[in-house]
């Protein structure tokens, strides 16, 4: 098998872990037992170029023996040999010995270059294997004042606990912004209060060197009221968290999100992230998200790793928050058409998401992107009409946003009314608002305005 024969056979299995990016172990299991052997080995390559060892050495196998595809050994010796540097050596056992010395050069150079591509090294070097989530060269943001949260008055009647966990922008000056919202226990009923009392909290912002640094941070907040039925004692959290430990990936999420941010489930952090590392190479979207976040958040600490990874991978699978992340990368510098291009593609799918977060940024980037060929003045209209029906209020970007979304359709009486909305709340807020009293005044003269709707304050 010749070089060009490898990396075709490279790009196909590449296609195939794109192409499922939802797969699920025990369903691949299933369809390997009852001989359907391309979907399984779909299945499997998807997870294996996540770092899933079993995946790994159920492809080697596969190869092996001619499932899903001709007897390939050097597909065979390949996979196993990532399978046992990935952490399945016992699974592996003496087969890597069998193979050896016994392969052609081609199928040796086929070995090879699965081990370039899919091994430890490899891996590592993306983020998806032994991700590094931590920054110790800086000091996190940390609250330092917060208001007791307004419990939901139909909740309080019904008297349950709850928990919401979410990511800020905390800035330079402590103020919180662009809140998102990653979880609400045991529903969404519990996320416009928490966001209100997050915007309205106080941070030490994370500092380097001294340095006070703007950063990405994930914040809880639980909902608790006398006489309740407590959250993780509930007979549909013990019911999730047996699911988790079998490895059913949507409830090695929540388990393992909720672990990482409040140790009421009574398991460890380091044991949630792992959970959410599973449920990721199960294929699990919002587990891909949140480690493709996370390592974002601290790429400063790891040159090299920025979360893309993962970041693809969910979005593969119609995370609409990645989707939105990797929209404005391709939007970053000086975009050629054809990265516009597939950056509006990217929009336009995740504008179909119920996300307020999703929604807020969509509808910034499609009416006041300074590129002409992104903006999409009709769409951030119909998002913006989403958007302003939603429960969260008390945000003033979601403001800024239907202003500009109106200036962008010509209507500058609405965008003027919903500027200053956004405005009196920053105010309240104490934010620095002199960029947002520059949009109000284009807005008054008749001028839409185009740019980084969110772009945060200079330094004080």
């Amino acid at each position: 098998m010749g070089g060009g024969t490898v990396r075709a056979l490279l790009a196909g299995l590449a296609l195939l872990a794109c192409g499922a990016a939802r797969a699920d172990f025990n369903a691949a299991l299933a369809d390997y037992k009852a001989g359907r052997f391309e979907s399984a080995r779909s299945q499997f390559a998807a997870m294996a170029g996540l770092g899933d060892c079993s995946s790994q050495f159920n492809l080697g196998m596969m190869a092996w023996q001619g499932q899903g595809g001709p007897k390939d050994a050097g597909m065979a010796l390949g996979w196993l040999q990532v399978a046992a540097g990935n952490g399945c050596q016992a699974l592996v056992g003496g087969r890597i010995a069998a193979l050896n010395g016994a392969l052609t050069r081609e199928e040796e150079r086929t070995a090879a270059a699965i081990v370039a591509q899919y091994g430890h090294a490899a891996l590592r070097a993306q983020g998806l294997v032994e991700p590094q989530l931590d920054c110790r060269e800086r000091t996190p943001a940390a609250a330092v004042q917060a208001p007791v949260a307004e419990y939901p008055h139909l909740d309080r009647l019904k008297r349950r606990n709850a928990l919401v966990i979410g990511a800020l922008t905390v800035g330079v000056d402590g103020r919180a912004r662009d809140p998102e919202i990653l979880l609400s226990a045991p529903d969404g009923a519990f996320a416009a209060a928490a966001v209100e009392a997050w915007l309205n909290s106080r941070f030490a912002p994370a500092a380097r060197n001294g340095l006070p640094l703007e950063s990405r941070l994930q914040v809880r907040l639980p909902f608790t009221i006398e006489g309740g039925e407590a959250l993780w004692s509930s007979g549909t959290f013990k019911e999730a968290r047996a699911a988790a430990e079998a490895g059913e990936p949507g409830a090695g999420y929540l388990v393992g999100l909720a672990a990482t941010a409040d140790p009421q489930p009574g398991i460890t952090p380091a044991r949630g992230a792992e959970l959410l590392l599973l449920a990721a190479r199960d294929g699990n979207a919002d587990a891909q998200y949140w480690l493709g976040s996370q390592q974002r958040n601290v790429r400063a600490c790891h040159p090299g790793i920025s979360g893309a990874a993962w970041l693809r991978h969910a979005a593969a699978g119609g995370h609409p928050a990645a989707q939105l992340i990797l929209a404005a990368d391709l939007l970053s510098g000086s975009p050629t058409d054809a990265q516009v291009h597939e950056a509006r593609s990217l929009l336009e799918r995740a504008a179909a998401a119920d996300s307020y977060y999703v929604r807020k940024h969509v509808v910034a980037l499609l009416a006041a992107s300074p590129l002409a060929a992104l903006r999409d003045p009709q769409t951030a209209q119909q998002v913006a009409g989403k958007l302003a029906t939603g429960d969260i209020q008390s945000d003033p970007q979601m403001f800024e946003a239907l202003a500009a979304a109106n200036a962008a359709n010509g209507d500058f009486a609405g965008a003027v009314a919903q500027q200053q909305l956004a405005l009196r709340k920053a105010r309240d807020l104490a934010w620095d608002t002199r960029a947002m009293e520059e949009r109000l005044a284009a807005y008054r003269g008749g001028r839409a305005w185009q740019g980084d709707l969110f772009a945060s304050p200079a330094s004080p």
